[in-house]
């Protein structure tokens, strides 16, 4: 393993901004993947994965020089002013660095951050992004692969977890790195897990296994491991988002992976002062629930729960 220093930008008023890359194998060999950490500093359960994969793969290497067959990298977060802060987006002017990119060496600093960090992870066989949803909400480890990379869909099916979202582009994927990754040819992908400023370790662990399995899948290590789910894919118009139709105090009665049936119960909405039931929601249809509203206070219009159809694309003899 080698620590390296991919870039630091400087500060006027404290330390330049160092983001560390942790390096396996041998250089510019291949196969290689690089796998980039959260840009979110309330992406704990992510900063979590990356972490624990770096432990791993150094234990690994000391034990058996020959552990890992190509190149990987492990940048473990992109943003750790945001981290020391407790913020979620660059401290400076509450921006997403994960909307800069192919980015600006000239331009503002999360501009500059995404350039120079594109310049040292656009040129690898396999991309992993560790991603938290920016929205108010918890969900079970699924994979994303955009649609501008579909063809890589497949193989998605290598982290062996349970859903792969096959997305639709959108404007603001276009400058996400993801996106960008794609256009250089890497075969790019996301996983998104857990919920913003905690660690749920039962979920991580699920991502660190499934990205060891990708890795040892792919020959880019020598490692042994368990099979894992074949993989349901949902594209957009396979999941159904259920929104409130009322504020108030939110209680849940299911979980993020819960199946639910047409008609069931998923959680009731009273009024915050009085107690009065306001809605009670149900679903309005069969599924997995695959992301859930994580906060107590429900907002009118919110998404509260967002749930996987099944759909003929996941038939093998379709």
């Amino acid at each position: 393993m080698r620590e390296e220093t991919l870039f630091e930008i400087g500060s006027l008023s404290r330390e330049p901004l160092r983001v560390k890359g942790f390096r396996f194998g041998t250089p510019n060999a291949t196969p290689s993947c690089v796998i980039v950490g959260p840009m979110m500093g309330n992406a704990i359960d992510q900063l979590w994965i990356a972490s624990r994969l770096v432990r791993f793969l150094r234990q690994q290497e000391l034990s058996n020089a020959g552990f890992v067959k190509g190149e990987i990298l492990i940048v473990p977060t992109v943003n750790p002013y945001s981290f020391n802060m407790g913020k979620a987006f660059w401290p400076l002017d509450n921006t997403d660095i994960d909307v800069m990119f192919p980015g600006y060496n000239q331009g503002e600093t999360t501009q500059r951050i995404a350039a120079r960090l594109f310049e040292h992870t656009n040129n690898y066989d396999y991309a992993i992004l560790l991603e938290a949803r920016k929205d108010h909400s918890e969900c079970i480890p699924y994979v994303k692969v955009l649609q501008s990379n579909a063809q890589y869909v497949e193989e998605a099916r290598d982290f062996g977890l349970d859903f792969i979202h096959l997305k639709e582009v959108t404007p603001s994927d276009t400058v996400s790195i993801n996106y960008n990754w794609d256009i250089w040819n890497a075969k790019s992908f996301s996983i998104l897990s857990g919920k913003k400023g905690t660690l749920r370790k039962m979920e991580s662990a699920k991502v660190i296994d499934a990205i060891i399995r990708f890795l040892s899948k792919k020959g880019l290590i020598d490692y042994t491991v368990f099979e894992g789910s074949h993989g349901n894919i949902v594209s957009t118009e396979d999941i159904a988002i259920v929104k409130s139709n009322s504020a108030g105090l939110f209680d849940s009665l299911v979980v993020v992976g819960d199946t639910v049936l047409h008609g069931q119960p998923m959680a009731r909405i009273y009024n915050a002062l009085d107690g009065t039931l306001m809605q009670t929601i149900v679903s309005p249809c069969d599924g997995v629930i695959t992301c859930r509203y994580d906060y107590p206070l429900m907002f009118q219009n919110a998404v509260a729960f967002r749930i996987a159809q099944v759909s003929t694309k996941n038939n093998p003899h379709d």
